[in-house]
């Protein structure tokens, strides 16, 4: 699958949700320029470093699974570039040009053995000298191409600036985990107003999401949840049905609040 099936795809099950790019732009605060090339698979336009950001959301927004829709664009990413680097081959049965000063087969023919030799070898081992050369100049190049991925909470920063405030408050909150049964802990969250959210589960590496007002979400775990969010004041939280409020003030970020089954007993 390349970039222009991915857009198309999207685009498909956008229509097929009878969502406009103005209704997906107004829930992700992503500009309509941008979906829009997105749509047509021209995801060179868009700020690479934002560029695995937007696509997520964009896929969630339309109903389809996050995770599939990255792994196919690194598979597409990753066939574009090899059809970049892949050097051209001259067919077997095209001569060569034969240059001036060129060592000719009827030449080498007339050459001693050990002279035959010598000049085989000497175009031996030029010839793994020019594709030592090569490699180390690919491998350049695409180093020089990398583009650092840049953390989607930064993403959301930027894109949330005009609506939510720059934190004015940051909350430590440390509470002791108690082991519980396997997923025994269910997690609710509603928006009243946008919000950016990062949660790790148990430990585990979490995701980040941008989510805009009224919207819900509901995670389980076993031990606890880390949350650190922007715009603390405008979601509250229900822990195994227990409203447990919000996690800090409208407008101020919260940094690793833990929610765990000690939230039950307070």
């Amino acid at each position: 699958m390349n970039f222009e099936q991915i857009g198309e795809e999207l685009r498909k099950t956008r229509l097929e949700k009878d969502l406009s790019l103005m209704d997906i732009s107004a829930e992700t605060r992503i500009s309509l320029k941008f979906l829009e090339a997105i749509e047509k698979g021209q995801f060179q336009i868009l700020p690479q470093t934002y560029v695995r950001a937007f696509l997520r959301e964009y896929a969630f927004m339309v109903g389809l699974d996050p995770n599939e829709i990255m792994l196919r664009y690194d598979d597409a990413k990753q066939e574009s570039s090899l059809r970049k680097t892949e050097p051209s081959v001259l067919p077997t049965n095209t001569p060569l040009e034969k240059k001036s000063g060129s060592v000719s087969d009827k030449q080498i023919r007339a050459f001693t053995p050990l002279q035959r030799n010598i000049t085989i070898g000497f175009f031996i081992i030029a010839a793994l000298v020019l594709t030592a050369v090569l490699a180390n100049r690919n491998r350049g190049s695409n180093s020089g191409n990398a583009v650092e991925e840049v953390p989607f909470d930064r993403v959301v920063r930027e894109n949330e600036a005009a609506s939510i405030p720059s934190p004015d408050h940051v909350s430590d909150s440390v509470l002791v985990a108690v082991p519980v049964r396997p997923d025994s802990l269910r997690l609710e969250m509603v928006t009243r107003d946008s919000v950016w959210i990062n949660i790790l589960i148990d430990g585990k590496l979490g995701e980040t999401y941008l989510l805009g007002p009224n919207r819900k979400r509901m995670w389980v775990a076993k031990d606890r949840f880390v949350v650190t969010m922007g715009n603390a004041g405008s979601a509250t939280f229900q822990l195994n049905g227990k409203d447990i409020g919000s996690l800090g003030k409208r407008g101020a970020v919260v940094r690793n609040a833990v929610i765990s089954e000690a939230n039950l007993k307070n």
